[in-house]
């Protein structure tokens, strides 16, 4: 496993200083063959098996990603997807959910990135395409770059008002998730005509490059260059369109009948 973490205050001193924010008290571990996430609210597992399960422990719902790949709410099949989708949750936890092809035109979960605070992780190797492969790099207390590093795709929000998950559409009309709302936003099938890209390449092919060198922590070194980098990356960054993304609207709602 590899865990990133900070090293002695010497060797990050030309680095900014990172909070050390986890305000659910996010962890994971591998238990019985599956990675567990899990903070105060909510109980995420993946398994080497296409399967991704997310339990949120106040209401009691239960998603579960599945196949290639299924949605079924509380038991029930709601839609299906095929590129990278985000379920951005209540609390704020976002489950980044990436997919890699399965032949005939469908895709498998394959990467899951989560992250909470300034806590992130993520898993690797859920996908049945190579079997045997699934790991966890955690990066506690880098929370935020893991979840720039990462496109959020097609973001679906944790409806707070009742079952399932709603989004904002390019009208900027909130729509309930349905599987009319994937077939018409999901951005494998629906590609933009130019791809946005959100200047984090760079740094995932670091991260890559590092992974299978390192087997226990990453170096002081290597997170000053890892900070610098993501500074140096963002003073370049040219004026983008808008995407969608959670964290640019806040749902506020009494009750929502469909």
């Amino acid at each position: 496993m590899t865990t990133i973490q900070t090293a002695s205050a010497t060797s990050l001193s030309a680095t900014a200083a990172l909070s050390g924010s986890n305000p659910t008290n996010a962890s994971t571990h591998m238990s019985g063959g599956q990675a567990v996430f899990e903070n105060d609210n909510y109980r995420i597992t993946a398994g080497d098996n296409n399967t991704v399960n997310i339990y949120n422990k106040n209401t009691g719902e239960n998603y579960n990603i599945w196949g290639d790949p299924h949605v079924n709410i509380d038991g029930q099949h709601a839609f299906d997807f095929w590129g990278t989708t985000t379920f951005a949750l209540e609390d704020g936890t976002k489950v980044t959910i990436e997919t890699v092809p399965a032949g005939n035109g469908m895709t498998l979960a394959s990467k899951v990135a989560i992250t909470s605070g300034d806590y992130g992780v993520e898993i690797s190797g859920v996908d049945t395409n190579q079997v045997g492969d699934l790991k966890i790099d955690e990066a506690a207390g880098w929370g935020s770059t893991l979840d720039w590093t990462h496109d959020d795709g097609n973001v679906l929000q944790e409806n707070p008002a009742g079952k399932g998950f709603l989004a904002v559409d390019d009208n900027g009309q909130i729509r309930k998730v349905d599987q009319n709302y994937i077939n018409a936003t999901d951005l494998q099938k629906n590609p933009p005509a130019e791809a946005t890209q959100q200047g984090g390449e760079f740094l995932r092919n670091l991260l890559t490059m590092f992974s299978g060198v390192m087997t226990a922590s990453l170096s002081g070194a290597f997170l000053s260059a890892l900070s610098s980098a993501l500074d140096a990356t963002e003073s370049r960054r040219q004026p983008e369109p808008a995407v969608r993304d959670a964290n640019r609207f806040t749902l506020t709602m009494v009750r929502l009948e469909f």
